[in-house]
């Protein structure tokens, strides 16, 4: 007995939307001959279809499942097992061959000492029975080429740690576990030439966030100011080169336009610390039970740690011990003037100076 039509958009040739109109009990073969004849392709065509799923309203797609006519058994799947609904979003993608005799990238694939897992991909969905994936410390699966892929593009928006994003829902918050880059280089099956570009990134972005490192807007040789208080700053790279000084804003990182030495003349430049910004903005969190902003600056040299659960008592990578909540320094032998690690304290205030400057 025939079920309910469903209204299914279809974005393939050109960037071209078209309409698909199915049952609802009807097969992914039937739903994929359908879409080729729809765009005219031949049932030849290697094409993928891939399902996206939105996890909320407020954010983007993050799940793509790929519908395959057969699953891992050879048995013809359905629409429903896919659990695609009327007006779903379905993206035809071409497979396409190699345009010259260059041998294909190999495939990344783990050695005997990583145990696979049957638990699909975090990303993908994939759960095939021949699939590479493993498990990530915190329990998620995911496979080399999803943990490349995603750590890369952590790499890309400026971050210098990896957590897991997985979710269970979209009212659930994320894993958020904190994965050691060694079990990222392994799992992720980095090829020398990927280490090399993660290592770098990952020093590069660590320089610019968290120490106050930054690039010339103009040759982008990093740099570090002598006098923490400057805003006005020379570069020399750029001043020998052509023979004439260059200056520009440490903060808003554009051509210096004026003869104040606190106004840059730049639209929208505040004159403010990027890291003070951060600081001022940072969300509230409770730590032992005292509430104080998630983002500190370390009290001795300015290095900004965000604190992501459990104890109080940090330690920088400078050497400095300190209590996040009241940002009071260990004492000569390295003990917490405020007490143990669970003890409440008084918070300090909202930083708004840098330490070190």
């Amino acid at each position: 007995m025939p079920g309910k039509t469903l209204q299914i958009f279809v974005k393939g040739d050109q960037n071209e939307t078209r309409t698909i109109r199915i049952d609802e009990e009807a097969s992914i073969g039937q739903l994929k001959g359908l879409i080729l004849e729809t765009f005219g392709l031949d049932l030849d065509d290697d094409v993928r279809l891939l399902y996206t799923i939105y996890m909320s309203h407020n954010i983007s797609i993050v799940l793509a499942k790929d519908l395959r006519v057969k699953d891992p058994d050879g048995k013809t799947t359905y629409l429903k097992d896919y659990n695609i609904h009327d007006e779903a979003n379905i993206f035809l993608v071409y497979r396409l061959r190699g345009g010259s005799e260059q041998t294909s990238v190999p495939p990344k694939l783990y050695d005997e000492e990583v145990q696979l897992t049957d638990k699909p991909d975090m990303f993908t969905l994939d759960d095939s029975e021949d699939g590479q994936r493993a498990e990530m410390p915190c329990g998620h699966a995911i496979s080399p080429e999803s943990l490349t892929a995603f750590c890369r593009s952590l790499l890309t928006a400026g971050r210098y740690e990896f957590r897991c994003p997985y979710k269970a829902s979209a009212s659930d918050p994320h894993c958020n576990a904190e994965w050691e880059y060694f079990t990222v280089k392994r799992l992720a099956v980095l090829t020398p030439e990927e280490r090399k570009e993660f290592e770098t990134k990952m020093a590069e972005n660590y320089l610019r966030k968290a120490v106050g490192i930054q690039d010339c807007p103009k040759c982008l040789s990093f740099c570090e100011r002598r006098n923490k208080a400057d805003q006005r700053v020379i570069c020399p790279v750029c001043t020998r080169k052509n023979g004439k000084r260059y200056e520009f804003c440490w903060f808003c990182l554009k051509t210096w336009l004026t003869q104040n030495s606190h106004d840059c003349g730049n639209y929208g430049c505040n004159g403010e610390d990027p890291r003070l910004r951060l600081i001022k903005n940072s969300p509230r969190k409770q730590v032992v039970g005292v509430q104080c902003p998630a983002i500190r600056a370390c009290p001795t040299c300015g290095l900004l740690i965000e604190h992501k659960s459990d104890c109080k008592q940090m330690i920088c990578p400078c050497g400095q011990r300190f209590c996040f909540i009241c940002l009071k320094k260990a004492d000569g032998r390295g003990r917490y003037q405020c007490g143990a690690w669970n003890l409440k304290c008084e918070a300090a205030p909202v930083q708004t100076e840098m330490p070190g400057n």
